[in-house]
């Protein structure tokens, strides 16, 4: 019995070393290779890195986007960040994220989309729930699992998630004339359990 007992506990050991629990996939310290997705049109639209406590939990910055709502909009108003990444596979790994913003009142939506090389949207969640609040919180986001956001199937252009290049932070509002905004920090990928 003892001789099995060995090699199983060597083996254990293998396979806890060579697991990462956590991987680093932007510390969001730079706007380098960072741009607005939607909201872009808008004259107020800029993105911009917040050195405030309040919204940075791993180095000295966090990525933030602001926009201002016109007047005279139909419907509800985005504004997004796109983060590139290196391709990261999330066929049994989790996105895990800080996020925040100084508007919890406005910024009510928070969706969060992923995308291959190739331009195509593999992952993507939802809340219009006021999900964003002005202390910073922790977002773990399993890919097909709800949780806080909703995950949603109809999104999704492929299903191939082995190489993800490019991470989408969305917030909107439904107030006209109005400024509303979201950082975004530590970005990683985490093993889904």
């Amino acid at each position: 019995m003892r001789r099995f007992a060995v090699p199983l506990i060597l083996s254990l050991a293998l396979a806890c070393a060579h697991a990462q629990p956590e991987a680093l996939l932007h510390a969001a310290e730079s706007l380098d290779g960072v741009s607005i997705g939607m909201g872009s049109g808008y004259d107020e639209s800029k993105l911009f890195l917040s050195h405030a406590a309040e919204h940075v939990t791993e180095g000295a910055a966090a990525i933030g986007a602001v926009s201002r709502s016109p007047e005279d909009a139909q419907g509800n108003v985005y504004v997004s960040v796109f983060v590139p990444i290196e391709p990261t596979s999330f066929t049994d790994r989790a996105l895990v994220f800080d996020g925040a913003t100084s508007t919890p009142d406005r910024s009510q939506a928070l969706y969060v989309r992923g995308y291959d090389e190739s331009g195509r949207m593999v992952m993507s969640w939802m809340s219009w729930e006021g999900q964003l609040s002005a202390e910073v919180r922790q977002f773990r986001l399993v890919p097909e699992v709800d949780g806080a956001l909703r995950w949603e199937p109809g999104r999704i252009e492929a299903d191939d998630r082995s190489a993800v290049t490019r991470i989408e932070f969305i917030t909107g509002t439904g107030e006209k004339g109005v400024y509303f905004n979201v950082t975004i920090d530590n970005i990683r990928a985490s093993i889904a359990r």
